[in-house]
């Protein structure tokens, strides 16, 4: 394969299997010396990415090979391993570190409660933390285009309405307060460290490469800072750029009405056509233009694998996707065949949608060494058909895991805030039957005990409280009494709760006391979860992360709102837990696979 060309640029199309290609034509340009391909550098979008390659060295390797440096620059983000990997000169000219996002969130909340305050626009505490995430968000997209927040301040805001002018306000944080937090804590936004560090690589690589050769692969990423440093990879002796399925094959007034890239000043903007910024090729096309590569430059990967469906596939994903003004085009464009092996099925309702899909990976696995895979971006119907899987005793390798707050550890976790800030008597009750609440042995009869309380509450006048609970179970001693009769099970029962009250009244008593500090409500959520549980909250790697998550928020808690109702907190609560999600480690089937739309591209 010929690299002597200026910039090294290809792609490997979307019929094939990138890793597996971009591995065998590595191999077969750097393998025939083991020394030398162990000196390369790959550059991958993620860590998902880097293990999809590392797995396929694993299986093109035969005997063994010396694997070259495999480095993840995330998606949006420079992981802290990328960052070692990349950066070898900080000691000298440290970066600020990154603020943590859970503290960035806290702050961010803070600061939104105090500004709402100072426009008298009622604010539910709750609402504070989504209005946080979406505006970090926006920060992020401006230090993604690298563009100054300052310029939101020449927006003009006379002639918007109040709800507009309100948001305006929620953004002049950036303008104002957000910087002089960062200042503060003497950190940088994530998004902005990643593009100095970029920033970096970029001028020191193209002094001096880091390795005899590099290779930025299945890097999408339309940021300017990465667009440079694969400007300079693609430049450098023995560097190369390998793209993911740019379509070659679009005729170039297809390709052209994609839409500018980069629209000209000369250019009337109202009647300036609007890019096809939903194209999938119009990412290739942003990314090529900040590169300064013409798509004419970009050569297709010569090397094969034996994972790949026919060349007309391609073909047809490229003619699926013709821009909306040259659809008459597509039966045309559409090769003989192209859609052999394709099947279409039509469900009556989801369930029966899952179900259908589940007996297709099924029945896939009647085939020794087949393997199968559902690629959706749609949750709801990936957990039904994990359910569906189940009942066969099947777990799929699900790439985005379980949610941390529909685990075992996690619905507890809820269930004790909800139950001691809300008061209700369900809650409470769904608490005490969990599965991880209860002794380490008498699991029965801790379960026994939880049923005749349900029944003795059931009925007009029942309050929820602790105390309330046990005066109404004391009345109906007192009301048996009367009559000289005994009830052992419900002496047995008085006996039972005052232990179970014992163990919740520390985060009853914090949550009924009025507003508090997050802070010390964490303390008390902690050590009331391992009362309950006996320490088995922990336990595994939902408890292992939910430990991990509280860790965290108990350390970013002085940073944000000081006091907050306990309604408010058990919100936040479901919040950082609707944010995290736990992947099982091991256990999972080997051939099955349930993949997100970044896994499977």
């Amino acid at each position: 394969m010929a690299i002597d060309r200026r910039p090294t640029i290809f792609s490997i199309a979307v019929n094939r299997a990138f890793a597996d290609a971009l591995v065998h034509g590595l191999i077969a340009q750097h393998g025939t010396d083991p020394l030398t391909l162990a000196q390369g550098m790959i550059l991958l979008p993620s860590n998902r990415a880097r293990m999809a390659v590392q797995a396929a060295f694993v299986r093109a390797g035969g005997t063994g090979l010396l694997l070259p440096r495999l480095v993840a620059l995330g998606d949006a983000d420079l992981e802290e391993s990328a960052g070692l990997a990349l950066d070898t000169d900080l000691d000298e000219n440290p970066l600020p570190p990154a603020i943590e996002p859970l503290r960035r969130r806290l702050i961010l909340s803070r600061l939104i409660i105090a500004n709402c305050a100072t426009l008298n626009v009622p604010l539910a505490a709750p609402a504070s933390l989504r209005l946080a995430d979406a505006l970090a968000r926006v920060i992020d997209q401006l230090h993604f285009e690298e563009l100054d927040p300052a310029a939101l301040d020449t927006a003009a805001t006379e002639d918007l309405s109040r709800h507009w002018q309100v948001s305006m306000a929620h953004l002049q944080l950036l303008l104002d307060q957000w910087p002089a937090e960062l200042a503060r804590l003497g950190a940088i936004d994530l998004a902005d460290r990643r593009n100095r560090m970029m920033a970096r690589v970029a001028a020191r690589w193209d002094r001096r490469p880091p390795a005899p050769w590099v290779v930025a692969a299945g890097i999408s990423v339309t940021a300017p800072a990465v667009a440079r440093l694969l400007r300079v990879v693609a430049d450098m002796p023995g560097g190369m750029v390998v793209l993911p399925g740019v379509d070659t094959r679009m005729p170039e007034h297809e390709w052209d009405a994609l839409g500018p890239a980069r629209p000209s000043s000369s250019e009337v903007r109202p009647l300036a056509p609007r890019p096809l910024d939903t194209h999938p090729q119009f990412q290739f096309k942003l990314l090529l233009d900040r590169m300064g590569i013409a798509r004419g430059e970009v050569a297709d990967w010569a090397a094969a694998a034996d994972v790949a469906t026919a060349a007309d596939r391609a073909a047809l994903a490229s003619a699926l996707f013709i821009p909306s003004r040259f659809t008459g085009k597509w039966r045309d464009r559409v090769p003989a065949g192209a859609t052999a092996g394709i099947h279409m099925c039509e469900f009556v309702d989801d369930a029966a949608e899952a179900q259908g899909i589940a007996l297709m990976l099924r029945h896939a696995l009647e085939t020794p060494g087949r393997t199968a895979a559902l690629v959706t971006p749609d949750r709801q119907l990936a957990t039904r058909v994990s359910s569906a899987l189940a009942r066969w005793g099947i777990t799929a390798d699900d790439s985005a895991g379980q949610p941390l707050a529909q685990s075992p550890p996690g619905v507890l976790a809820r269930l004790a805030m909800m139950a001691a800030s809300e008061g209700g008597l369900v809650p409470l009750a769904a608490l005490l039957a969990h599965p991880l609440v209860g002794p380490d042995g008498d699991r029965a009869g801790w379960i026994a005990a939880v049923r005749r309380l349900d029944l003795n509450l059931r009925g007009p006048g029942v309050l929820a409280g602790l105390d309330q609970i046990a005066a109404h179970l004391l009345h109906q001693r007192a009301k048996l009494a009367k009559k000289d009769k005994q009830d052992a099970a419900l002496d047995a029962l008085i006996l039972w709760w005052e232990t179970a009250a014992g163990r919740l009244r520390p985060l009853w008593t914090l949550a009924g006391g009025g507003d508090a500090s997050p802070a010390q409500v964490i303390d008390v959520l902690v050590e009331t979860l391992d009362t309950l549980s006996h320490g088995a909250v922990w336990s595994g790697p939902a408890g292992r992360q939910l430990a991990t998550l509280f860790d965290r928020w108990r350390l970013a808690a002085p940073d944000g709102p000081t006091l907050l109702p306990p309604q408010a907190i058990a919100r936040q609560l479901d919040d950082l837990l609707a944010g995290e999600s736990v992947r099982a480690p091991f256990g999972t089937h080997p051939r099955l696979f349930i993949w997100g739309l970044l896994e499977a591209r």
